[in-house]
């Protein structure tokens, strides 16, 4: 009984290593793939688009459906055919992620748009008074349309499967 709990102990480890690299890993490569995207269509290099949010393809989409797949079928091998209460609690985390960058965040998006278009408007002294532009505009690209989702989703189903076949 003690060499097994010492095998699942290890196992575990490791499996928790492999899913945490597999899952950032899909994530860096929806973070790249952005800055490929925008910047050939600004046609100049937008070296922030490597750390930023929002467009295509939402890099937090990929990163939670490369979680649950990886950990869903290392489970689902490592436990003969089954999965425990930690695969329910990451789908549910990344149902309310994936819900929130289409909703809450999108529309965020728009008002960012909306409020810069307004203080376009205002005088230097009245955008102080504000408190506006210490920082510059605000940051419009937050959230995700749906064919942005879309691409994360896609993404990170072939790179949870990618990953889960080579560390098998």
């Amino acid at each position: 009984m003690n060499e097994a709990w010492k095998k699942l102990q290890s196992l575990i480890t490791l499996r928790t290593t492999q899913i945490i690299i597999i899952s950032l890993s899909s994530m860096v490569i929806c973070q790249f793939i952005k800055f490929i995207v925008l910047s050939i269509r600004a046609k100049k290099l937008l070296w922030n688009t490597l750390i930023t949010t929002g467009g295509f393809p939402s890099a937090h989409t990929a990163l939670c459906v490369t979680m649950c797949i990886t950990l869903g079928m290392f489970q689902w091998r490592d436990l003969e055919g089954k999965l425990d209460w930690s695969f329910a609690v990451a789908v549910i985390l990344s149902v309310i992620i994936i819900h929130d960058a289409m909703g809450v965040r999108l529309e965020a998006s728009k008002h960012a748009k909306i409020l810069n278009n307004m203080v376009d408007e205002l005088s230097e002294t009245e955008k102080k008074e504000l408190g506006y532009g210490d920082k510059g505009k605000l940051k419009e690209m937050l959230g995700h349309k749906g064919y942005e989702v879309l691409g994360g989703c896609i993404i990170g189903i072939i790179v949870g499967l990618v990953g889960f076949f080579l560390f098998v």
